[in-house]
Formats: structure tokens, sequence, C-alpha cells
């Protein structure tokens, strides 16, 4: 799509081959490891096409014009404090605070459960297609 053309609040279908080097979409942001960890999957997957909804316009990657929005994906991964009790219980101690990562997991199936999460990633317009 062309840069005017793309309206904040829409939803876009967002498609790109390997031509298009998707890996560029890596920010490398300690920050946003989580949305790169995503990208990095969906590389490996050869997943081409996701929905975005834009948040930003008149962005640049790579020297093209480019939006930024959210993009919703599934995940398994959790991220959680650790309660003060649970650190002194396992003898931790308590002038550090604690944070629990991993995979969710259903405690009677032991099957791994995905929850939908929101990435912020910036693209190129020229892959924005209109949702149809």
């Amino acid at each position: 799509m062309r840069p005017h053309d793309v309206v904040v609040g829409q939803t876009y279908r967002v498609h790109c081959t390997h031509k298009d080097n998707p890996a560029q979409l890596l920010t490398g942001d300690p920050a946003q490891a989580e949305t790169d960890l995503v990208v990095f999957l969906w590389l490996l997957e050869s997943v081409t096409e996701f929905d975005l909804t834009v948040t930003e316009t008149g962005r640049t990657l790579n020297g093209e014009p480019a939006v930024t929005g959210i993009w919703i994906s599934e995940t398994s991964r959790v991220s959680t404090p650790l309660p003060p009790e649970a650190a002194e219980r396992m003898g931790l101690p308590s002038n550090v605070s604690y944070i629990v990562e991993g995979v969710l997991k259903d405690a009677i199936t032991g099957q791994i459960v995905s929850r939908p999460t929101d990435h912020t990633v910036t693209v190129p317009c020229k892959w924005l297609q209109p949702l149809q």
C-alpha cells in the first residue's frame, strides 16, 4: 500500500515473503525481547501473513515508509512475579524480588495452554494489504 492510504485504527493483512527480508522486523531491543522471539519463531515457521491494527503512520524502516501497529498472536510463555511468601518458603533471600518465567500448562493433563498476546511491530507499508 502507499503510505498515504494507510489509516490509523484500521486493521490490514501483512503479507511478506522471505524475499522481502522479514528478519528486518527483529529489533534487538531487550525491552522488545518477547516480540523479537515471536518474530523469530514466525520466521522459522515460514508464516507469511498476519493481521496488524495500525497505531502510528509516518515511520520508516530501512529507509522505506512504514507503520507501527499491534499484532495479536498466541503464546504459551508466561512471566509472573513470585510472591514473597513463596520465595521465603523456597529459602530465597527476602531482600530480592523474583519473577517466574516459563510455559503455561494445564495442571491435570500437562497440555500446553496458549493465550492471546499483543506485540507492537513496525512493518514496511508495501507489505500491507486491505482486509477483504
